[in-house]
């Protein structure tokens, strides 16, 4: 696991620099998530998978199962795929649209509520994690009713829990410490 996080870091760095100096990195963002779809697709992640198929044939069904792709991306994605690395496709592809997003200024938020947010709770919500940041923030939420209530917000490698659920854990935690 470790060597495919490595090798997908290093694959979407160097696309990043490609695109950045081409200026293309919009096209590698739309050709890099239209390459993942594909090969999210069972048939076609076994076929990139399996040591008994030839590379050339490979080649062959993703060439044709992908259409409007640029040359780049393409030859990146069978490059992983050549070198016994299907499963870093979808790592890379997230660490690119992770350098993409800080190159833009923008912040992702992993946001887990008990309930769905209303309109004005996900302006407020924003607007506050905007001026933590100063980025744009683009959120990702998710309801996960095991918070019992309240929020939890990832950012990069923090995270602000005040979610019911972490502070009855915090206070037993504390009563059984007593």
């Amino acid at each position: 696991m470790a060597r495919r996080k490595t090798a997908a870091r290093r694959y979407a760095e160097a696309a990043f620099e490609i695109g950045r100096a081409d200026g293309t990195l919009d096209a590698w963002e739309r050709d890099l998530g239209a390459l993942r779809d594909v090969l999210a697709d069972p048939e076609l992640a076994a076929v990139a998978r399996h040591p008994g198929i030839a590379y050339a044939v490979k080649e062959r069904i993703i060439r044709r199962a992908v259409s409007g792709v640029a040359d780049e991306p393409l030859n990146l994605v069978l490059l992983m795929i050549r070198r016994g690395r299907p499963g870093a496709v979808g790592p890379t592809v997230d660490r690119f649209n992770e350098l993409l997003r800080a190159q833009r200024g923008i912040t992702l938020a992993h946001v887990r509520t008990a309930l769905p947010l209303e309109d004005r709770e996900r302006e407020a919500l924003t607007d506050r994690l905007r001026q933590m940041t100063n980025n744009t923030i683009e959120m990702n939420e998710v309801v996960d009713e095991s918070l019992i209530g309240g929020i939890a917000v990832r950012i990069g490698d923090q995270l602000y829990d005040a979610s019911v659920r972490s502070r009855l854990e915090r206070l037993r935690a504390r009563l059984t410490a007593v």
